[in-house]
């Protein structure tokens, strides 16, 4: 958005269709899961604190995904997007990447590596439900 570092442009994009949904409660909202063989596998869900943006699937909505996340979090390293409600499937975690901010002034440096339209991705911590930026039960990502 205008004035904020951390958010790249978002070329135009068909929308990405969520994952159904898997909480327990049927309330719409995924409960990070994990296998039963410990492959470092979980549910995570994307998070904007954009109130206008939580029920729109606009250009302007769009979340970017990173291709590293020691890189600063501009266009350059911009290799996907996703939108608030999208469930996405992480295999691992690093505490130590570039600090993100969001439109509110919350900020993290923990980082989440997805499987994404068949690509490995990053999605940083900041961008996820808030709850699930504690998933133990990730393992940390190689180095």
């Amino acid at each position: 958005m205008p004035g904020n570092q951390n958010h790249a442009a978002h070329p135009r994009r068909k929308p990405l269709a969520p994952l159904p949904d898997d909480s327990p409660d049927g309330g719409g909202t995924p409960s990070p899961q994990t296998p039963a063989r410990g492959t470092g596998s979980a549910l995570i869900t994307v998070h904007n604190v954009e109130r206008d943006c939580q029920h729109r699937r606009t250009e302007n909505c769009a979340l970017s995904l990173a291709r590293d996340p020691y890189r600063v979090y501009r266009r350059s390293n911009v290799v996907g997007h996703v939108w608030h409600g999208d469930v996405l499937h992480a295999v691992c975690r690093i505490a130590n990447g570039v600090t993100v901010t969001d439109e509110v002034g919350g900020h993290s440096s923990m980082w989440f590596r997805i499987d994404h339209e068949g690509k490995q991705m990053w999605v940083p911590g900041i961008r996820i439900r808030p709850e699930q930026l504690e998933n133990t039960a990730l393992p940390s990502c190689p180095t």
